[in-house]
C-alpha cells in the first residue's frame, strides 16, 4: 500500500498533491473564465474566485478532517440515514427549490445555494459500498432480480428518478451509473448487466421522446450547425473556443469566448475556456493530471483488503475522474450537453465540497489500511470482522491483486 507511486513516496501523497494542483489550476481558470461576467453582474471581477476559494477551503478542511480523524466504517452506519436525508432534500427541491433556466435543482440557505443532487452522489457510493461489500463478504453474487441483493440498486434508482423529474437527466444518469459500476465490481453477471443496459437505454429513449426539449437537445448534439444562433449556439461557441486555442493557446485572460459569447463559461463549459487559453497541449496536460489521479485512486483501491473500502475508493474514482471525462467529452461535442461538472476546474460549490469529502474518505481508507498493515501478523483483525483476502482463494467480485 505504501510503495512508491511514480515521483511520490506513495499513492496517498500523489492524490493529495494532485488535488491541490488541480484546485490551483481550477482557481486560475475560474477567474479567467468569470471575471468579465462577474464584473458585469456584481461589480467585482473576483466574485466567483472568492466564492470558489471559500468553498475550496471548506472542502479541504473536511477532506483532511475525514482523512485523518475518521474511520470510514463509521459512515456506513449512517448510509441509510444519509439516503433518507437526500430523499427529503430532493422532495424539498420540488416544493421550495429555486428554478433556473427551466429546471428546479437548488435550495437557498441565506446567501448561499446548494444542489442536493450532489449529496446524492456521495450517499449512493456509501450505500453501494456498504451493501455490496457485505454481499461480497458473504460470498454471494449480487443479482438485480433477487430481493436480498437488489435493495441498494432500487434505492439509487428511486433517488435518480427524483433528480430526473427536476429535470436533470445528466445528474440522474451519473447517480444510477455510480451504483451500476459498484454492482459490476461486486460481481454482477454480465448477462444481467446487458439486460439492464437495454432497459435503461429504452427508458432513456422514452424520456427523450416525451420531452421536446430533450429531443431537440439530441438533434442539436448531432448537428449543432443547423441552428448556430439558436439552440446550437452553445455547442458551436464551445467548439470555436476550443479550436481558437490552437496548439499553445491564447494569452492568459485574453480568450474572447468569455466576453459574453459562450454561456456557462465558468461552470459546465469551463473546459472550453481552458482549451482556448492553454491550447491543445494544455488540454492534454489536464487530461494527464486526471489520468494520474485515477491511477493513484486505482492503486489505493486495489491494495485495500476490505471489500467495502475497495468499493468506496472505486466509487469515488468514478465520481471524480469519470465525471471529468464526461464533462470534457460533452464540451467537445462527443456527448450531448448533460450538465456534468468538470471536477475542480469548473465553478460549483456543492460539487467541489462533495468531491473533496469523497477524497477524504479515500484518505481514510488508505490510513486504516496502513494501520492494519503495521499490526503484528498474529494480532491482525480483519476489518469489521471480515475474513482477509487470500490470493489462492476464489473471490466474489471483479477485483484482483
Amino acid at each position: 500500500m505504501g510503495k512508491r507511486f511514480l515521483i511520490w513516496d506513495n499513492p496517498r501523497d500523489a492524490l493529495v498533491n494532485l488535488v491541490y494542483f488541480l484546485m490551483i489550476l481550477g482557481g486560475v481558470n475560474i477567474f479567467s473564465a468569470s471575471f468579465v461576467a462577474a464584473a458585469d453582474m456584481f461589480g467585482n471581477g473576483y466574485h466567483y474566485l472568492i466564492r470558489y476559494a471559500i468553498y475550496g477551503a471548506i472542502g479541504l478542511g473536511l477532506m483532511h478532517w475525514v482523512g485523518r480523524k475518521w474511520d470510514y466504517h463509521q459512515f456506513f452506519r449512517v448510509d441509510q440515514l444519509l439516503c433518507v436525508g437526500c430523499t427529503v432534500l430532493l422532495i424539498a427541491v420540488d416544493i421550495f427549490g429555486k428554478a433556473t433556466k427551466g429546471a428546479q435543482r437548488w435550495l437557498i440557505l441565506g446567501p448561499f445555494s446548494f444542489q442536493p443532487s450532489e449529496f446524492v452522489k456521495l450517499a449512493v457510493i456509501l450505500l453501494g459500498a456498504h451493501f455490496l461489500g457485505r454481499v461480497m463478504e458473504q460470498g454471494k453474487t449480487p443479482h438485480l432480480h433477487r430481493k436480498d441483493t437488489c435493495q441498494a440498486f432500487l434505492e439509487a434508482a428511486f433517488m435518480s428518478f427524483l433528480v430526473l423529474i427536476q429535470p436533470d437527466m445528466g445528474t440522474a444518469s451519473i447517480i444510477l451509473t455510480l451504483m451500476i459500476v459498484l454492482y459490476l465490481l461486486a460481481g454482477l453477471p454480465w448477462k444481467e448487466f446487458g439486460i439492464l443496459v437495454g432497459v435503461l437505454l429504452g427508458g432513456a429513449v422514452a424520456a427523450v421522446i416525451q420531452a421536446p426539449y430533450r429531443l431537440n437537445r439530441m438533434r442539436i448534439w448531432l448537428t449543432p450547425e443547423l441552428d448556430p444562433q439558436g439552440n446550437g449556439y452553445q455547442a458551436v461557441q464551445a467548439k470555436m473556443a476550443i479550436g481558437s486555442g490552437g496548439i499553445f493557446g491564447e494569452p492568459f485572460g485574453m480568450g474572447t469566448s468569455k466576453f459574453f459569447y459562450l454561456p456557462e463559461a465558468h461552470t459546465d463549459f469551463a473546459f472550453a475556456i481552458f482549451c482556448q487559453e492553454w491550447g491543445f497541449l494544455g488540454a492534454l496536460f489536464l487530461m494527464l493530471v486526471f489520468l494520474l489521479m485515477g491511477l493513484a485512486l486505482y492503486r489505493i483501491g486495489q491494495n485495500t483488503q476490505d471489500r467495502k473500502g475497495f468499493l468506496l475508493v472505486s466509487g469515488v474514482n468514478f465520481l471524480v475522474v469519470g465525471q471529468a471525462i464526461a464533462n470534457m467529452a460533452m464540451v467537445c461535442g462527443i456527448l450531448p450537453v448533460i450538465g456534468v461538472p468538470l471536477s475542480f476546474i469548473s465553478y460549483g460549490g456543492t460539487s467541489l465540497i462533495i468531491t473533496l469529502v469523497g477524497i477524504g474518505l479515500v484518505l481514510s481508507v488508505y490510513r486504516m489500511e496502513m494501520e492494519r498493515g503495521k499490526q503484528p501478523a498474529g494480532s491482525r483483525v480483519p476489518p469489521s470482522g471480515n475474513r482477509p483476502f487470500q490470493p489462492g482463494r476464489k473471490e466474489t467480485g471483479r477485483w484482483t491483486r
